[in-house]
């Protein structure tokens, strides 16, 4: 009967010690992902990825028509 609860003591510790370094090696790997960069769009104010945006005399914008009607308006 000992050698089943030391067992089970055993099992229960080893479940929770996983449980932890998984949830601290996922909390980890979170943070060690780079963040992606955001833009704001120069004509509608749109926030976009950087690397989706189109870039003209260092500003940004969402789309090629946002370009051309800033630089029309202009």
């Amino acid at each position: 009967m000992r050698i089943l609860i030391l067992i089970a003591i055993a099992l229960l510790l080893y479940l929770v010690i996983a449980s932890f370094l998984r949830k601290q090696k996922r909390q980890q790997s979170e943070l060690d992902s780079p963040a992606e960069k955001m833009v704001t769009c120069q004509y509608c104010g749109l926030h976009i990825l950087e690397e989706e945006a189109v870039e003209a005399a260092n500003k940004f914008y969402c789309s090629a028509s946002h370009l051309e009607a800033d630089q029309q308006d202009k």
